[in-house]
């Protein structure tokens, strides 16, 4: 080939070369102008930009005004210009941008390097040269999906919004926001986060050392993070101090210096940060969301929890929230030793492998190994190979050399609880214990819901009062077999049967067969009636062992329809949210002025019956202990509950100051207490209560020590007469023709006439009124004294766990002055 033809050639490659880059030129002028021009998508205007607000977190207080907690969308504190020492600026400069005080956001030098390299390389690692004002774009306004090369379309957003950004900000402002957007890792944003986190300082206190080894970690936060890569976050850091002495930020003795000194981190790990309130804190973000979806900003956006700097104002009382999470946790670390030594020598998982099975078949592990083609014993072997794990038990998180099985059974025997505490008359709530620790368990035994057992007898009992029945009604004690139920045969806890009881007795001790001839009578249209009246909103099974407390009922559902019991008939929602005001001190939310819509859904003087009689219960019945065990001299109503093979066990208690409830159990029922004796309500969840009203009547937060004796019954079971009558025939035998020998007579305004009610004999009316009346009053000095009564013997157990509740407090309360400090002052 001659000269001349070698030069054609060249001649057409160059030609070639030329219309492909004037083509290309043209098309990123066209895609640039689509974008300048805002004709493939809006831009964020000057005005907008000149009003950028970082994701603010809002900040939750109690009711005295204690900061409990923050919601944010990303862990960050805000910046001020001082906040960013010499070190860190000439880092973040000579690593990221050192020519940034010389472009107004977009760097022309480094546009060619996203030609070749971003572009036409699609090398997506390389970054694209992109300045620290393109990245506060980037940061502020995440890149979108477009229908065609998405790149460049992004790369011109930024550059467009970054020389907005510099006729609006000065740069050192520039510098603060983007110091204040970047992520840092482990979610961690924004500068001070990341000096707390990895070295526990203020950002302008950070070392030369430590300012690089975080600059060094925006290059990839996961690779060169000095908690989990500290040999690679090593010599990142002295890549970034290379590149400072190059830029001469510092000299060369000091890099070599700085270059040899070990990494050394002051590491504040976020989850040794103990979650106060969890539970609630998610309580009060659902209602909050409820509140914001019909109330918006002037601007007509919707507020933001996460974003808008909210302070929200709680109803929760800060020392009985402490209390009730100190309780919880010294109750349930002992009955989870009782639960288990209970077992022993029996079949705690039952006489088959179904429970472990089934929890081995929907194992998200198990399922994964199947669906990449194992085997099911080779799935199988994974799961009984021994490995250190980290389980959590009642003593804390340990290691343990447990197979995965192993630990499937830790978990399937592990008790859990829910508490729940209002104020009796305004529905505040004022401690909430939604499980056992929201850094393990997300799931809220509080909202969940679980058969109630015999929690929800008192809206059988209620509804047949409200028909007319009396406290002082008999029915027979009797094993029946209802032929129409699909011969259903209710049975007493103890198996103890025969003879006559009152409706009173059949409560306080929690009878079944009386309670279920209650039902009958009443009618189970009308118990579901006053159950919702009440404030029950799940689903109940309308069938005859609805007044068993078969039917799933969440504790908050009855926390609230006792309460209503103990503000006699008046409903009250319960509430969480007391006051919300924004950033500027204005006032969006304030509930006193809804606190006055509680509604009056059932007769008073039908609740005031229904409570003398729960009044008896705790006095007499199974939640005796309530008083036995507890220092508690004040008036406290409530019912104990215990499911089928003792799975779940109940106890909400109410007067007129506080309404508490507690459940105890496992998350799967077929995993349960032994023994009725070990897992009744009255022994896992009333204590529980009990100690909570003990602390609660400490910190003076119980005003009413005097009980109502007006509605406290005393029946006079049988009349000596009648006794005479009934002892002749044994109890078996006991039937209608036996019952003629004594006088009967139906009471013709009685809604369920057909029962036959023993008459007493002739007597004087006024002397069994002065002996009732004594009686009341007995009854009466007996309650006010009952505390004085068992004092010597939970005096020494009361100054114990009153000294837990006060290290718990101390505790909480420097956590509280962490969050105080974590949270500055924004209204500066």
């Amino acid at each position: 080939m001659n000269n001349q033809q070698q030069f054609s050639t060249w001649k057409k490659i160059l030609i070639a070369v030329g219309i492909f880059v004037t083509l290309l030129l043209v098309v990123f002028l066209f895609c640039r102008a689509l974008v300048s021009f805002e004709i493939i998508d809006d831009l964020p205007s000057k005005t907008e930009l000149a009003q950028i607000q970082n994701p603010y977190a809002s900040q939750l207080y109690s009711k005295d005004g204690k900061l409990i907690g923050k919601f944010y969308a990303e862990n960050r504190a805000p910046l001020k210009e001082e906040d960013l020492n010499f070190f860190y600026k000439g880092a973040l400069l000579a690593t990221e941008d050192i020519r940034f005080y010389k472009h107004n956001g977009v760097d022309n030098r480094g546009l060619l390097r996203v030609l070749v390299k971003t572009i036409l390389l699609q090398n997506a690692s390389s970054g694209g040269g992109s300045t620290i004002t393109q990245q506060l774009a980037k940061n502020l306004y995440p890149r979108k999906r477009y229908p065609y090369i998405s790149t460049v379309f992004n790369k011109f957003r930024e550059m467009e919004i970054a020389k907005r950004l510099e006729d609006v900000y000065s740069k050192e402002q520039i510098l603060v926001l983007y110091s204040n957007t970047i992520s840092f890792g482990e979610r961690a944003f924004g500068l001070h986060t990341a000096a707390k986190r990895f070295f526990n300082k203020v950002p302008k206190d950070l070392l030369l050392e430590e300012a690089a080894t975080l600059v060094g970690l925006l290059k990839a936060t996961s690779s060169y993070s000095p908690r989990r890569n500290p040999e690679r976050a090593k010599s990142r850091r002295n890549v970034v101090l290379s590149q400072m002495e190059k830029y001469e930020f510092i000299t060369k003795q000091t890099e070599e210096q700085i270059a040899g000194i070990p990494l050394v981190l002051d590491y504040q790990a976020p989850n040794n940060q103990v979650e106060f309130a969890g539970y609630f804190k998610q309580h009060v973000k659902t209602e909050f969301q409820k509140w914001a979806s019909f109330t918006s900003k002037p601007n007509g956006s919707k507020y933001d929890i996460y974003r808008d700097g909210l302070k929200i104002y709680t109803s929760i009382d800060h020392q009985l929230q402490i209390a009730a999470e100190q309780v919880m946790h010294s109750h349930m670390r002992k009955l989870q030793d009782i639960f288990e030594k209970s077992w022993e020598g029996g079949k705690m998982f039952g006489s088959t492998t179904a429970i472990i099975d089934n929890q081995i078949n929907k194992h998200p592990e198990y399922i994964a190994l199947l669906e990449a083609g194992k085997s099911k014993q080779e799935a199988l072997d994974v799961f009984t190979a021994r490995d250190r794990r980290k389980v959590w038990s009642w003593e804390g998180t340990d290691s343990e050399f447990y197979t995965k099985i192993d630990s499937i059974k830790h978990y399937l025997s592990l008790l859990h609880t829910g508490m729940l505490a209002i104020e009796t008359n305004t529905g505040a709530i004022k401690a909430w214990v939604g499980g056992n620790d929201f850094r393990k368990f997300k799931y809220d035994n509080v909202t969940s819901r679980r058969q109630v057992g015999s929690t929800f007898k008192p809206f059988v009992y209620l509804a047949a009062i409200d028909k007319g029945v009396q406290p002082c009604d008999l029915y027979e004690n009797e094993l029946r077999t209802y032929a129409d139920h699909q011969n259903w045969t209710p049975k007493n806890s103890g198996d103890k049967y025969g003879g006559y009881m009152t409706v009173q007795d059949a409560l306080t001790n929690s009878v079944n067969t009386v309670s279920v001839q209650i039902l009958f009578d009443t009618g189970i249209p009308d118990v579901v009636e006053i159950s919702r009246k009440l404030g029950i909103d799940s689903k109940l099974n309308e069938v005859p062992s609805i007044v068993l407390g078969t039917s799933d009922i969440s504790l908050y559902e009855m926390v609230k329809a006792y309460s209503t019991l103990a503000n006699e008939g008046m409903r009250n929602e319960p509430t969480a949210i007391v006051k919300i005001v924004d950033r500027h001190g204005n006032v969006l939310f304030d509930h006193s002025d809804y606190e006055h819509l509680g509604e009056q859904v059932v007769d008073a003087d039908a609740i005031k019956t229904l409570n003398g009689m729960l009044q008896n219960a705790t006095l007499y019945g199974t939640s005796k202990r309530l008083y036995q065990q507890f220092d508690i001299d004040f008036p406290v109503m409530g019912k104990t509950g215990t499911t089928q093979n003792q799975s779940d066990g109940w106890f909400i208690g109410y007067n007129k100051d506080l309404t508490i409830g507690a459940w105890v159990g496992t998350q799967d029922r077929r995993m349960h207490f032994r023994t009725i004796g070990t897992g009744s309500g009255g022994r896992t969840a009333m204590p529980l209560v009990a100690a909570l009203f003990e602390y609660a009547d400490t910190k003076k937060y119980i005003k009413n020590k005097t009980i109502d004796t007006t509605y406290l019954v005393t029946c006079d079971l049988l009349y000596e007469e009648e006794e005479e009558v009934l002892a002749e025939v044994p109890v078996e035998e006991i039937k209608e023709p036996v019952l003629d020998k004594v006088k009967t007579k139906p009471n013709a305004s009685d809604p369920v006439a057909s029962r036959r009610f023993p008459a007493p004999p002739p007597r004087n009316r006024n002397s069994r009124k002065k002996q009732r009346k004594e009686k009341r009053r007995l009854l009466g000095a007996k309650l006010k004294n009952l505390g004085s009564k068992f004092r010597n013997v939970v005096d020494k157990e009361k100054t114990k766990r009153l000294n837990e509740y006060d290290d718990a407090r101390k505790k909480w309360e420097l956590r509280f002055q962490e969050l105080e400090q974590e949270s500055g002052n924004r209204n500066n």
